[in-house]
């Protein structure tokens, strides 16, 4: 049977991983393959996270020698790699940083059919070879990330995607957001550790058997609590680990 253009863009995606998981130095935890290619719908009736950074990097969407930064701040965020983008945010557009904020201006909140992923490539490809129109959703895209946030008792509470890294830009070593769709909180830093490394999680798992707390892919960085009174113990050691 001949290979449909998602066959095409899976495989693509698939010979590429490895790669981009070398270039951003992931962890062993991180099943690359998952978190990249899984992002790619399989079909006309399937839906999956779709387009990001990562997406564009494997895809060749994304010059190869602009794509380690994208690697990094997919699955293992580091300090340089915030400082690198508040430093390069203003320089241009062949930045790394400009490449990446033009990738996570396609992503969406919610999960797209095979239709609204390839109206997605479409789009990026669009910014890629138009640099006006990258010009102009780039600044628009971390003014954004900086609006997707609201402080409360100090913590940054994440309201919409990319507001993580936008409190990251604003000088905020972490934040926390609810996820709906899990009814889970979740809780990142770009800083090596939350400091939960002992911390005591729930052993609730959901209908599936996955638990519903703990380090998400084992991460140090990232994290998820299935309650409130949960969130607030672990907010409690963050708080004495990172201030």
């Amino acid at each position: 049977m001949r290979p449909t253009y998602l066959d095409t863009l899976i495989a693509t995606a698939a010979a590429n991983v490895a790669r981009l998981a070398a270039l951003g130095n992931w962890p062993a935890s991180i099943d690359a393959h998952k978190s990249i290619v899984d992002r790619i719908p399989t079909g006309e009736n399937t839906v999956a996270p779709g387009f990001d950074a990562g997406v564009a990097c494997v895809l060749g969407l994304i010059p190869e020698d602009k794509q380690r930064l994208s690697a990094i701040l997919h699955a293992a965020y580091t300090e340089e790699a915030i400082r690198q983008v508040r430093r390069e945010v203003s320089l241009g557009l062949d930045t790394e940083t400009a490449w990446w904020l033009a990738a996570c201006s396609v992503c969406q909140q919610k999960p797209v059919d095979a239709r609204d992923f390839v109206l997605q490539v479409m789009t990026f490809q669009s910014l890629a070879t138009v640099p006006a129109l990258r010009q102009r959703i780039v600044r628009g895209e971390f003014e954004d990330m900086k609006r997707r946030f609201s402080v409360v008792d100090g913590i940054p509470f994440i309201t919409t995607r990319g507001g993580l890294q936008g409190a990251y830009f604003l000088g905020h070593d972490w934040g926390v957001e609810y996820k709906p769709k899990y009814s889970t909180f979740f809780v990142g830093t770009f800083r090596p550790s939350l400091g939960l490394e002992d911390f005591a999680f729930s052993g609730k798992v959901d209908e599936h058997g996955r638990r519903l707390s703990g380090p998400v892919s084992g991460s140090q960085q990232y994290v998820k609590c299935c309650s409130f009174s949960e969130l607030a113990r672990a907010i409690d050691i963050i708080r004495v680990h990172l201030g």
